[in-house]
């Protein structure tokens, strides 16, 4: 049954993101993997003491036991706190995940989650993301101790696409110092784009010296400048932001 079930989110998630994204979809395909996979696990703030442990023992479950994927573990800095655990995986493509979902000893994994961690979760979310990567700036050793995330729920019309590609070729053209990533999410709510920042630690949340929009309207000018976050926002129905913390004692990073 579980293997069911995770075959019909990868088939739903599959027809999703290729209708959201057609041609950008299937030029992912040809380029480094794109993909990404998250749970969002919610819980009772009063268990999560419990949780964590169970979580941490889980791990090194999975550690000893053939998981081959990495999978990193944010909690929130800001909003509410206690209850909500996300657990992400990137980078692949849809044919490596069907081999991870249907590798031997799965079903030995996810029995110990259930017998597990599980028992304290009130409520699971499932879903793909595809990572922009041409648009993204994300040096190799980046650290992302912290996330500073604005989520944009996009308008039904919107073509957003090439207005983010405008934001980061000029990002990339005043020669901004900061790291940047830019993923989409389809799901039955609507279509999210995400804009993540990350930093090491408080200090890297500071602007740099000139900001973007001071360096970038020396780069094009005012009026190109407010045209394009015009262009922007007209795509955009709603937003929110959040920081996020990255919980290294609850996540699964292979020996490099």
């Amino acid at each position: 049954m579980y293997k069911r079930i995770k075959q019909y989110c990868l088939l739903m998630a599959t027809c999703s993101l290729i209708f959201l994204f057609s041609s950008q979809a299937f030029s992912a395909e040809e380029k480094p993997a794109a993909m990404a996979e998250m749970w969002h696990f919610v819980i009772d703030p009063a268990d999560g003491q419990a949780f964590e442990k169970a979580f941490k023992e889980h791990v090194e479950f999975r550690k000893n036991n053939g998981d081959t994927r990495d999978w990193w573990v944010y909690t929130p800095h800001t909003g509410v706190l206690g209850r909500d655990y996300y657990v992400r995986h990137c980078c692949f493509k849809w044919g490596q995940h069907q081999k991870y979902v249907d590798m031997e000893g799965m079903d030995k994994l996810s029995q110990d989650w259930y017998d597990g961690p599980a028992k304290y979760v009130k409520k699971t979310k499932h879903f793909y993301s595809w990572v922009d990567r041409e648009n993204n700036h994300w040096p190799k050793d980046t650290k992302s101790n912290f996330l500073r995330l604005a989520h944009y729920k996009l308008k039904v019309d919107s073509d957003m696409g090439p207005v983010v590609k405008e934001i980061s070729d000029l990002a990339k053209k005043i020669g901004w110092k900061r790291a940047w990533g830019w993923s989409y999410e389809n799901n039955m709510d609507g279509t999210y784009l995400t804009l993540a920042m990350p930093s090491a630690d408080f200090a890297g949340f500071e602007s740099p010296n000139p900001n973007f929009e001071e360096a970038a309207i020396k780069e094009i000018g005012e009026e190109k400048y407010k045209n394009l976050f015009d262009r922007f926002d007209s795509n955009v129905e709603s937003r929110h932001f959040r920081i996020m913390r990255y919980r290294p004692g609850l996540s699964l990073i292979r020996e490099q």
